[in-house]
């Protein structure tokens, strides 16, 4: 096997290089002329990989774990502390469980009618110029509440769009600048208490029948002894319900650049909707950039695409490249409506490595996020209802997506315009 090469960062190129944003580990392979790569920056060392192998090893268990690889800073903002993103093991599994066993066809079907009538509604409200992402964030924080057992009667227009906010700010202060940053971490704050309040209010006065809602599964969820998750961290799985969903506001403004930015596709798409429209989706999920990275460290020296990674390396698997592998994927830079025509339940719903938009491997055992069910009955009900039942002009603006900003979406924020 290959040793891995080696590059060093200078002091120097750091803005530079961040500037590169979602293509910075594609940069550091391309300096190194291998698909596995080695960057060298002060005192710290990291391992970038890429491609179907990559992640069929990445998620293998025995080869990598997830604990302890996360850097604080996306803990304090986007994930949170000791939720299920960040441990292995029996104890992965079983906190895993929690969140599939809410994924059941049923539970799916309540989701995707609540979301069908809430974005309805919202749209039927709209006349003149809107933003689709500002939208998209109130429709989906709406939904995924009222799905998850949340009543949002009790609090005011102004308190629920605060709380939808912090959702999306949670990820935009994951990797950005200090002043986001802190922003993500007083936001992420915020709703860790409101998570926790309402963890506490389900413990105290728990309602028969609703046990298989959300906030009720994880306000009596327990952990491998059979004692009750502490409160703090029972909020931050219930955030990991309500946070991803509401971050597909970023796929739905994305929905708007590929439809109405390139009307070729919206054209393809209403004249054949039943055939086109899953694999329009998962098109978007391969094509546009979403997650950038994740990080594990090596369990034991891991050999991929020839190269020996040794034991106890920091890794960290690219998942905007890997969806972009001209090895694996005919013209990736291409948006191809047609792409996946026959293949698109085999993608989101067993095992799969080449197109991992929400990870890879298998849903129960690895760590693919659970949420991937949600996010293709979201774009559903989306596509549906912009291609199918309204009809919008669209205004002037600039459909620029960014590619040096996380999470990225289109700098005008997909403006639509409805009579």
């Amino acid at each position: 096997m290959k040793q891995v090469p080696e590059t060093k960062i200078k002091l120097t190129d750091v803005k530079e290089l961040i500037n590169k944003g979602y293509n910075l580990l594609g940069e550091l392979r391309e300096e190194a002329d291998a698909p596995v790569a080695k960057a060298e920056f002060l005192t710290e060392e990291i391992t970038t990989v890429y491609g179907e192998e990559a992640a069929r090893k990445f998620y293998n268990p025995e080869n990598f774990k997830r604990e302890g690889s996360m850097p604080k800073g996306v803990l304090k903002t986007l994930f949170g502390e000791d939720g299920v993103q960040t441990i292995d093991g029996k104890k992965h599994h079983q906190r895993k469980n929690y969140f599939m066993d809410l994924m059941t066809p049923e539970r799916m079907e309540d989701y995707r009618a609540i979301l069908d009538q809430n974005l309805a509604t919202e749209l039927d409200q709209q006349h003149g110029t809107f933003e689709l992402f500002d939208l998209s964030k109130r429709v989906l924080f709406n939904s995924i509440c009222e799905w998850a057992g949340i009543n949002l009667a009790q609090y005011d227009p102004k308190e629920i769009d605060k709380l939808a906010s912090n959702q999306i700010s949670m990820i935009s202060g994951a990797i950005t600048s200090p002043t986001d940053h802190l922003k993500g971490v007083k936001d992420r704050n915020e709703s860790e208490g409101w998570a926790q309040s309402l963890i506490k209010e389900a413990r105290k006065n728990p309602v028969p029948g609703k046990e298989n809602l959300a906030l009720y599964t994880f306000a009596q969820a327990e952990d491998l002894e059979g004692e009750l998750l502490p409160v703090e961290v029972a909020a931050v799985e219930l955030l990991n319900i309500i946070r991803p969903t509401v971050a597909l506001t970023v796929w739905m403004a994305l929905m708007g650049h590929a439809l109405f930015s390139k009307t070729n596709l919206y054209d393809q798409l209403k004249e054949d909707f039943d055939t086109l429209q899953d694999s329009f989706i998962q098109e978007m999920r391969r094509y546009y950039p979403f997650f950038p990275m994740l990080p594990a460290i090596a369990l034991r020296d891991v050999e991929i695409d020839g190269y020996e990674i040794p034991k106890d390396s920091w890794v960290v698997l690219d998942i905007y490249g890997t969806n972009h592998d001209a090895r694996t994927i005919d013209h990736p830079e291409k948006f191809d409506i047609k792409r996946y025509i026959g293949k698109t339940k085999e993608i989101s719903y067993e095992e799969e490595y080449e197109m991992i938009a929400q990870g890879g491997g298998e849903f129960r055992n690895m760590h693919r996020c659970a949420g991937e069910w949600i996010t293709i009955h979201s774009m559903r009900v989306f596509s549906d209802q912009l291609v199918n039942k309204y009809n919008f002009s669209i205004p002037e603006q600039d459909w620029t997506v960014p590619m040096n900003q996380f999470p990225t979406y289109p700098n005008s924020k997909a403006l639509l315009f409805k009579e």
